[in-house]
């Protein structure tokens, strides 16, 4: 069932299975991946307008396991589990995201983007911080931001790439 959010917030139309996964994805704990300290990125869940209609969030953790989920309820999983070039880009992103977090603020809430920004989400034991990327902007943003922006578009690569040889495996 989709569920029109139209709204102050998006207007992305999602579903509630696309909705359910993004919350579990910004609350996953810690203490399922290893011993981390209060400051220590973990995780993140990145939010990438793709087009009006169409939204893609990314998943990954710090063991290098990645996913991508889509607004319409499509998704791509298990990635890391198949392909080994897709773990490396995870590990990176995350390992380089406490770069970002003093451009971050703590959150409580989570909508979804508005227009072309991204929303990175970091995931930590003191809390989830997020900082928006506007990639039309990217240029004139910080380092920090301009090397977590180049890290996942790294990493949705790989998982392209991955794609592409999981279809090609099951055709």
């Amino acid at each position: 069932m989709a569920i029109n959010r139209q709204g102050s917030f998006d207007n992305y139309v999602v579903t509630e299975k696309y909705l359910s996964i993004r919350n579990t994805a910004l609350h996953y704990p810690a203490k399922e991946l290893g011993k981390f300290a209060q400051n220590d990125v973990y995780g993140m869940v990145i939010d990438i307008p793709m087009n009006p209609v169409l939204l893609c969030t990314l998943t990954v953790y710090a063991n290098g396991a990645c996913n991508l989920h889509f607004n319409n309820g499509a998704e791509y999983t298990g990635a890391a589990l198949r392909h080994q070039t897709v773990i490396q880009p995870s590990r990176m992103l995350v390992a380089n995201a406490h770069h970002l977090l003093p451009e971050a603020t703590l959150v409580k809430k989570f909508p979804l983007p508005m227009g072309r920004q991204h929303y990175v989400y970091m995931l930590t034991k003191k809390g989830i911080y997020k900082r928006a990327i506007d990639p039309m902007t990217i240029r004139n943003d910080s380092t920090a931001a301009q090397n977590i922006y180049v890290l996942y578009q790294r990493l949705m690569q790989a998982m392209h790439s991955a794609q592409l040889k999981d279809r090609d495996i099951n055709a």
